[in-house]
């Protein structure tokens, strides 16, 4: 048997072919996503696939790009993701746009998969960035975006959450009470290793070592004050948590005011990944699945690189496991018009134009076989072109119908 031949015709590891109707979800949710983000009046850009290889300066997203050299032998990555090229389009393209600059993207990223591990090397994203603000109220609008498009995307407000944390905070109390261990504290709690925070802790002052094993512990609805009065009196005299706990209470202000406060759950011990948050960090859970469906925060040190000082927010949703997470589809309106000739072909074209998408099958190959042909590509009912109009068969009882007049079927369809 010839394997690499067998390997030249299959998919690339961790890369899938996406086949319908999973396809037309995807660009269904892509199209409601894109309608989300504008009702907010964010401005879709599009940045190109590949990127010269100094944009991305995060050592674990450089190990995990694919890499290729152009004609001149520079090296160009496939972007792993879409927050630095976005960072490098606001520096070199809108320097002469008043910011703050509100930005959505409906793209691919790329990063080298796990073999065996299930990861995707293709990964479908959805997003927004908010560059030129430092403001809380536009932290919690991101988040309020958010869940409205996880809303909008069908599912309910009860069926996802979102964990928001302060890296800041954190970060601030470890500065002052155990600077010789915050590295390391914040390295295991970025990994979620709690495990290894209360070993590092061991090592510490009684009362230091107290609120280094519960600050990360205090987690619970974002509507419980108790939680921050608790994480108060441990940053009493600690200007820059005490900054930290102010901004997350401002931030929560404004949620409240966007009706999203029911959908946050406090966690304090979420700070994201390491050297990048630098304050609001949050993480969507939905549906019993271990892995986030979107994740984002406060970034305000990236421009930097591009040669601005400017603050900026945002998430990215993962669309292959929002998709996952979502109800199951409702009957669709694609109908299945089989056969007819002549009379099909323009029966098709008129019910096209009163709203119905129609799938002609030239040839009548029988109702069981039309039924699986149909079941196969989507569509919830059968039409057979009959003299008296139009023969409407639901796929799971293909001997069973009612004739109707071709102008009723729109409205029969459609509901």
């Amino acid at each position: 048997m010839n394997y690499g031949a067998t390997r030249k015709f299959s998919t690339t590891p961790g890369t899938r072919d996406i086949l319908p109707p999973e396809a037309t979800r995807l660009r269904e949710l892509q199209s409601v996503v894109r309608e989300r983000f504008g009702m907010f009046g964010f401005q879709e850009v599009i940045t190109p696939a590949l990127e010269y290889s100094e944009v991305i300066e995060e050592p674990n997203l450089r190990d995990a790009a694919f890499k290729l050299f152009d004609r001149e032998n520079q090296m160009l990555i496939l972007r792993p993701e879409m927050t630095t090229p976005i960072a490098r389009l606001v520096a070199q393209r809108l320097g002469n746009s008043p910011p703050p600059h509100k930005l959505s993207y409906v793209l691919s990223a790329y990063r080298r998969a796990s073999v065996g591990r299930g990861q995707s090397a293709e990964l479908y994203q959805a997003g927004v960035e908010v560059v030129g603000s430092a403001s809380p109220a536009e932290d919690a609008a991101t988040i309020a975006l958010l869940a409205d498009v996880l809303e909008a995307a069908g599912l309910e407000a009860g069926a996802f959450a979102v964990a928001l944390g302060q890296t800041a905070f954190y970060e601030g109390y470890l500065r002052h009470a155990a600077p010789d261990a915050a590295h390391e504290v914040l390295e295991a709690l970025a990994a979620k290793d709690l495990v290894r925070v209360d070993e590092v802790s061991s090592g510490l002052p009684a009362g230091v070592a107290a609120a280094v094993r519960e600050l990360p512990r205090l987690v619970g609805p974002a509507t419980d004050g108790s939680l921050l009065e608790r994480a108060a009196a441990y940053a009493s005299g600690i200007g820059e948590a005490e900054a930290a706990l102010e901004n997350l209470r401002e931030i929560l202000r404004h949620l409240e005011a966007h009706g999203t406060l029911e959908n946050v759950i406090l966690d304090l011990g979420l700070i994201g990944r390491r050297n990048y948050y630098t304050g609001a960090v949050f993480e969507v859970y939905a549906g019993g699945m271990g892995f986030t469906v979107a994740n984002g925060g406060r970034y305000d040190n990236l421009l930097r690189r591009f040669g601005e000082s400017l603050p900026a927010t945002g998430f990215a949703i993962s669309l292959e496991r929002l998709l996952h997470v979502l109800p199951e589809r409702e009957e669709g309106s694609l109908l299945l018009l089989v056969g007819g000739g002549v009379e099909g072909t323009r029966l098709a074209g008129k019910l096209r134009l009163s709203g119905v998408p129609v799938l002609h099958l030239a040839e009548d190959p029988g109702r069981e076989a039309a039924a699986a042909y149909a079941r196969a590509t989507g569509a919830f009912r059968m039409a057979f072109p009959v003299p008296d109009g139009v023969e409407l068969v639901p796929v799971d009882a293909p001997e069973t119908g009612e004739t109707l007049p071709p102008e009723a079927v729109a409205g029969k369809v459609l509901g």
